[in-house]
């Protein structure tokens, strides 16, 4: 693998597009979630030894406290960038101890030869049990063991990265992060944020892993990555109108549920990067088509 240099493309910023590639995380807090605490905001990332995500009930259903593997990869990834911002040592250490904790719990599938991510409580708005994976998990996490390899040169990030891509290439009933869409006898590859036999198909996970995948390809020159990538563009290309709800609305997912104004917005950026990234016609049309005044 060839260095990794400087935060050039991992940091990746378009003009004229908004930044939302890195999901936008809610502002965690450093109160402890003990019983006499109040609890945060629902969905806050709590900096506790291992990040904390506080979701309260969702659907009526208990959740509380979590460790959300995505999260820590996120709270990782925030660590590594105070780092190459102020080269204090302090940040680095973290951003290597929340990228170990991800070693650590990742579960090996198919004889060892792929790893996912498990989230170990439910999630009742997509009718997931305790032990659901998904795509942006797992390409968040790459791109945390990405920064853990730029500052480390420890070869296990990038072992562990390779046996991650691997998922992608392994169908969700198989254990792994793959679906085939058929339309009209021709087949497309989805990597569903919500991993199950049959997805929600949600829009903007879609869209950062394939983000994701590209500034793998770009900064290692991996030709699996490089293949998932356009893969699932092709896909996107294909269904992106499916996701048009009209008078400057999008759909969240393909059950048509309408994307609130935070996630339309990160559509209307994430279009924006794309059609900068590849000059592909549709993704200008439905950026300017859903942009609001």
């Amino acid at each position: 693998m060839r260095p990794l240099g400087l935060l050039c493309i991992l940091l990746l910023i378009i003009p004229g597009c908004i930044n939302l590639i890195t999901d936008d995380l809610p502002k965690g807090n450093t109160i402890s979630p003990s019983n006499d605490a109040i609890p945060p905001k629902k969905y806050s990332v709590i900096d506790s030894d291992i990040p904390l995500t506080y979701y309260g009930k969702i659907d009526g259903v208990e959740i509380g406290y979590q460790i959300a593997p995505h999260n820590v990869a996120m709270k990782s990834l925030e660590a590594f960038y105070k780092y190459h911002d102020t080269g204090e040592e302090s940040y680095k250490k973290r951003g290597l101890y929340l990228a170990d904790w991800l070693l650590a719990n990742a579960t090996y599938r198919g004889a060892g030869n792929f790893v996912v991510w498990e989230y170990n409580y439910p999630w009742p708005p997509y009718n997931l049990e305790s032990g659901w994976t998904g795509s942006l998990n797992q390409a968040t996490i790459i791109k945390a063991l990405s920064f853990a390899y730029l500052y480390s040169k420890d070869l296990k990030y990038i072992e562990m990265i390779n046996k991650s891509l691997n998922a992608f290439e392994v169908d969700v009933k198989n254990g792994g992060l793959r679906i085939t869409r058929e339309d009209e006898g021709i087949d497309y590859v989805w990597y569903p944020e919500y991993a199950k036999e049959n997805p929600p198909y949600v829009l903007n996970g879609f869209i950062t892993v394939l983000i994701r995948l590209r500034e793998y390809y770009l900064i290692t020159t991996d030709k699996k990555a490089e293949k998932l990538y356009l893969e699932g563009l092709e896909s996107l290309v294909h269904y992106l109108p499916d996701y048009d709800a009209g008078e400057k609305k999008s759909y969240y997912d393909a059950l048509g549920n309408i994307a609130n104004k935070h996630y339309h917005e990160m559509h209307i950026a994430q279009l924006c990067s794309l059609y900068e990234y590849t000059k592909t016609p549709i993704f200008k049309e439905y950026k300017e088509k859903w942009e609001r005044e």
